[in-house]
Order: C-alpha cells, then structure tokens, then sequence
C-alpha cells in the first residue's frame, strides 16, 4: 500500500511540532521557575517505598489523596523507572507543547471540518510556549490540550452519546480534573453553556426558522428534552467540580489585582511573556490579527443579511449558532477581570489561566468565508509569529542551560542519605532573576529552585522543599523541617550578596566548591574518634537495652536515644524508640531491647574491611509473629523472616564488605494485620574477618 502525498498543510504541521519541541530534547535543561522542584519531588515519589532511603522516609510522607495536581507527577515517576530524572521533565514538556496545537486543530476540526480555518487554527502554536509553562506549571501545562481534546471529542459526539463514547468522554474529562481544577472547571462550565446555547438555537430554528411557522411553545421546549438528557449524563461531573471547588476555595481570604494592570495585562498578552518585554509584541500582533479576523466576520455577517431569502427571518440570517463562541470569550473576559488572582486555599494566577483560554475559545467563530488569498496570509502571518516566539525562547534556553549546568557542577558532592538547606538573601529578589549572559529575566525565576537537583539520584532530602509545604501536592513533610534545619548536613549558599553574614558556616562548615554564584559547605566532622572506637576493631558489642536497666560485660550499651556521632555509633533516624526490659539473666544476657514500628536506622563508623555480623532479635511478648527485613549498607540480608511467637532470642549471622568506612543496619517490618507491627532488636555482634 503507497502511502499518501503528505498536503501542504500536513507538511506544515509536522515541521512546527518538530521545531517547537526541539530545544527540549537539544539542551540538558528546561529553565522554568518550578520545574526542578516537581523532578525532584517525583523521584522522591518513586524512591519512596524503598527502605534503604531512610531519610527521605523520616522526613516525608506521602500525601495520596486524588486531587487535581497528579498528571505530571504520575507520568515523571512512571518514566524514571526507566529514563533518567531530568528525561522525565522533557517527556512532560513535550506533551504540553506538542499536543496544545493538535489538540486545538483536533477542537477546530470538529466544529466546521469542511470550512476551518487552518491558518488561524496555528494560533495554537503561539500558546505552547507560554508563561504560566516556564513558571513550571506542569499540570495546567498539561490540562490545556486535554480542555481541547474533551471539549473536540464531545463537540463531535454530542448528538450521539453512546455508551463507549460517554466513557472516553468522562476519561477526559477526569484526566483534565488530575491535571488541574481551573482547567477542569471551566471545560465543564465551557461544556455546560455550549450544550445551552446549542441545543436553545436548534430549537428555535426548527420551530421559527421558516415562513409557515408555528409560534408553539411546547414545541420549542420539547427540543430541549436532549438538554436534560445532557445534564443527566454530567450529573457525577458536576458532583466533583462542586465537591472541589466548595471544599478548596469558598471562604478563603482573596487577592484582587488593580483594574489597571488587568487591563496592561489583557492587552500586553503577558499570557505569551515570560523572560523579556520583546514577547509582548508577538502577543500585541496577534490580537491585531485576530481583530482582522473579528471584522471579516462581522462583515461576512452582514453580507448574509443582505443577501438573505425575503421570507427568512434577519435573526436567522445574522446567527448561525458561531457566536456562541464570541459569547463564551466575552463571559470569560468577564471573569479574568472580577475573578481574584489568588485564594488563600492555595490557588493562584487565576487571571493567567482565565486569559489564555479567552482567546482560543474565540477563534471558531471567525468566518471561513474568506479569499484563499487571505487564508494564505493569515497562515503566513501567524507561522511567522510562531517562529519568531519561537526563537527567542530558544535563544534564552541556549545561555539559561549553560549557567544552570555550571551551578550545578557540585551535585555529585552531596552524600547519600544526607540533608540539604538552601540559605539565600532573598527567596525571590533581582539576584534570582538575573543571568550572567543575558542579564534580568523579568517574569520568571529560572533558578530559584535549581538547588533540587543536588538532591537528585542519592535519597537527599532538600529541606526547602516548598511542594511539601502544600496540601495539594503527593509529597509532604512529616516533620517540621526547621528541626532539621541546623544541623543540615550540607548547605547551600544561593546567589547571597555576603556569606559572610552566617557565622555557623565558618564555625560548622567548610566549605567544599565555589560556584558563580553560589558555594557549597559541608558539615565538618570530627578529627579525633570517640573513646569507644579505640577499642579492638576485631570484635564489638552493642547491647540493645531501655537506659538504666544492666549490660552484658564487655558491650557497648544503645540506648532508644543514643544518636549517631561521627566516628562513633547510634541511631540515624528521630522516632518514637522505646527500650523494653525483660529482666536480663546471665543464661540469656541480651533480653531487654529496643523496639519501634517506625524504621530503624543503626550505623556504626568502622575502617574498611570484611566483618561478621550477628544480630539478634527478641520475639516477645508479642500475640503474632514478627515478620523482619533487615538492609546492610543498601544490601537486603533478611527478607521478610518471619520470627517465632515464643520468648526467646533468635539470631541471624551474615557477612558484610565495609567499603565506606561504615556498617548501616536498616531493619524493619511490613505492616500486615497478620504480623505484629513492630521490630524488637536486642543486640549486634561485629567481628573482623581476616582476608
């Protein structure tokens, strides 16, 4: 079979989708303002149930609740099982912008497939590389075209509802709901008010569109039964959209902006502004364009009136069921001029989000009835404002890329399973905006979350996460961070006008890389060892026992508190660690233990060498049986051993390569109702083994 002659057109589309998510895939990074921040927090998501990232478990917990801000963390964490992190951030990207303009001309196509106009149709490609894009707005990024592919499925099918199309239609639906709600709650309104007016129009023309009409009334609203039949069919939408919006948004406090930056803000097209002023007129030109088209469709209009059947009336002559589509752009022109920009809730740059469907939902009610000539020019026209967007996002990403692969040439420093604080003097101020190739970036900050990736790929935990701080994102802390904050094991001097001003870095930190704009300090450690530690490496005993209560002879006592010190021993992690006694005899000297549902994290400094380790676990008084796992420095040595419901001491032997200069035990239990939910470790014996 021959494969059909690609049409002009065709060819057209190909090469603007190719182009458009070309500087994707050529640079290593996507500078936005939040993008790092969401790659970081979808590898915390995967990584997540694994035991050995024990302080990513300690400090977070995860936040699993169906709310509509999960597609671009789904899809990360599904492809970093397979891609690397920041392969992840490209995937999501290039599905926002290389399906808006499909998705629009998929919408467009559906409303008038004979008459579109294809030129006008590449307004889509405009949009992609949009503001709220590069402030890292993934999930909206990525609920636009899926608004178009909804709101084109149902056009289409409307009339024809099935039962298999009615559950593609609601699988687009929930899938712009995952995405983002304002997205999701103006596809439904949008949806609403088209079935309205739709129906509304093709009743009154079938009952007062001719000359032998019937002034029936009935008649009129016996057309509209199919509106009821709609209503009934989105009822289960219309119980999310309102669940949601009642439960997130009424009675928060709101943020109005100034009538007159909302004005400079609709006519600068700020939507399509995100580095430099220089976009604003790509955006100002198009709406010249645009107004263009509004005038040969007003006068495409009046030429059917004039030209009209004597007996038809002139209503039916000047509509034609189109303008429906001016009315929806005109009601949400409304509402980016009375809605808030922010609630308290959380939501935020509701007026961005409003202003950049004004436009596209317009464009099906410009006239077709146009001169191939002018149809020429209008895809002439808006393909040149494309590229032209285009290139000088393209330029800024050449320069962003490079200085955000130097400020993270440091990212391999970072240990694993360690902590990370970012210090700066300001969250938000001209030094975060600013590049050293092309000076201020206006509108975004393109480096502000860039610290992320040094917790990236080694189960660190960044301690300004600011998504874990939210309830409307996957992964939250667990903890209050600023616990943390101290005794931070590395920090991060980011763009600060004088380091010199945190005296702790100089009194607790040394500092390990300098950067542009920014140093890395590492927490010093210790040159001298404990005393214990100048005992013989061959053999070492550590008692696990409440505090106070007797040892055996020759062991070092760990207690529930005793943490962790450099070149010593302890527990890693901060929980609820209790000792339980069990009156310790000579016959049986390890009986007291200390137990905990949370994981625990044991580590013990030692040279490099091979050892034999024994440990043992105390089985009572428990009512069900213990089921253990237990991780010696990321290798699993016990697996789901499951432990007598009898009072005694079992213990398992293993043997361990000590290559970083200590031993890291991690036992745990799975929380089954059939197993106690709970460990009970009574002591560890390490002992050197010659080579």
């Amino acid at each position: 079979m021959r494969l059909k002659r690609l049409t002009p057109k065709v060819t057209l589309l190909l090469v603007m989708v190719a182009l458009h998510l070309a500087p994707i895939w050529l640079f290593t990074y996507f500078p936005t303002q939040d993008g790092s921040s969401h790659i970081y927090n979808a590898y915390v998501l995967k990584e997540y149930h694994k035991h050995q990232n024990y302080r990513l478990r300690e400090v977070y917990t995860l936040n699993l609740l169906l709310f509509p801000n999960w597609s671009s963390q789904i899809i990360m964490t599904a492809f970093m099982h397979i891609v690397p992190p920041i392969a992840c951030e490209k995937i999501v990207i290039s599905l926002s912008i290389g399906l808006l303009p499909l998705a629009f001309l998929y919408f467009l196509y559906g409303i008038d497939q004979r008459r579109m106009n294809f030129g006008l149709g590449l307004v889509g490609f405009i949009f992609t590389y949009h503001y709220l894009l590069h402030m890292g707005f993934y999930n909206f990024s990525l609920s636009m075209p899926m608004f178009f592919c909804s709101l084109g499925f149902w056009w289409r099918h409307k009339t024809n509802l099935t039962l298999p199309r009615l559950g593609i239609l609601y699988l687009f639906l929930i899938l712009t709901y995952l995405s983002h709600f304002q997205s999701f709650l103006q596809l439904v309104v949008v949806m609403t008010c088209f079935a309205t007016y739709t129906h509304l129009y093709q009743a009154l023309t079938d009952t007062f569109g001719s000359k032998n009409f019937n002034r029936n009334w009935r008649q009129v609203l016996s057309r509209l039964a199919p509106l009821a039949h709609f209503a009934g069919l989105m009822l289960p939408i219309y119980f999310i959209m309102l669940a949601y919006y009642l439960s997130s948004t009424v009675g928060y406090q709101q943020d109005y902006w100034q009538l007159k930056r909302l004005i400079q803000y609709f006519f600068d097209m700020k939507s399509l502004v995100y580095y430099s002023d220089r976009h604003i007129i790509i955006g100002q030109l198009m709406l010249v364009v645009l107004a263009i088209a509004f005038l040969l469709t007003i006068w495409d209009r009046i030429q059917r009136v004039i030209h009209r059947d004597r007996y038809q009336p002139i209503w039916l002559a000047l509509i034609d069921g189109k303008e429906q589509f001016l009315l929806m752009a005109g009601g949400l022109t409304w509402l980016f001029f009375n809605v808030p920009w922010s609630v308290d809730s959380g939501g935020g740059w509701i007026n961005d989000r409003v202003h950049i469907y004004i436009f596209l939902i317009l464009l099906p009610f410009f006239t077709t009835n146009i001169h191939r000539y002018i149809q020429h020019a209008f895809t002439a026209v808006i393909t040149l404002l494309s590229l032209y967007h285009f290139g000088l996002t393209a330029y800024v990403y050449y320069h962003l890329d490079r200085e955000t692969a130097e400020m993270t040439t440091a990212v391999e420093m970072i240990e694993p399973h360690s902590t990370l604080t970012v210090r700066s003097s300001l969250w938000d101020g001209p030094n975060h905006r600013t590049s050293s190739y092309i000076g201020p970036v206006k509108y975004t900050s393109p480096f502000l979350h860039v610290p992320a990736f040094y917790c990236i790929d080694n189960g660190a935990v960044l301690l300004n996460n600011y998504e874990a701080e939210l309830p409307y994102f996957p992964i939250n802390y667990k903890t209050d961070p600023d616990r943390w904050q101290q005794s931070a094991d590395y920090v991060l001097a980011w763009r600060m006008e004088n380091h010199q001003d945190q005296p702790d870095l100089d009194q607790n930190y040394q500092r390990i890389h300098s950067g542009t704009a920014y140093s890395l300090y590492q927490r010093q450690k210790t040159d001298t060892a404990l005393s214990w530690q100048k005992r013989s490496f061959n053999q070492l005993n550590f008692d696990f026992q409440p505090a106070g209560t007797p040892h055996q002879a020759d062991s070092i006592v760990v207690e529930p508190n005793s943490w962790y010190r450099e070149h010593g021993y302890g527990w890693v992690t901060v929980s609820n660690r209790n000792g339980q006694h069990n009156t310790a005899t000579a016959e049986s000297p390890n009986r007291d233990f200390v137990t905990d549902q949370f994981d625990g994290v044991f580590k013990v400094d030692l040279p490099n060498g091979r050892y034999q380790v024994k440990v043992q676990f105390a089985s009572w008084p428990t009512p069900k049986p213990i089921q253990l796992n237990l991780i010696a420095n990321d290798k699993k040595v016990i697996s789901n051993w499951v432990l007598p419901v009898q009072n005694e001491l079992v213990g398992y032997t293993y043997s361990l390569e000590a290559t970083d200069g200590h031993l890291t035990q991690i036992v745990y239990v799975e929380q089954e109702k059939r197993f106690e939910a709970r460990w009970q470790w009574a002591s560890c014996h390490i002992e050197r083994v010659e080579n």
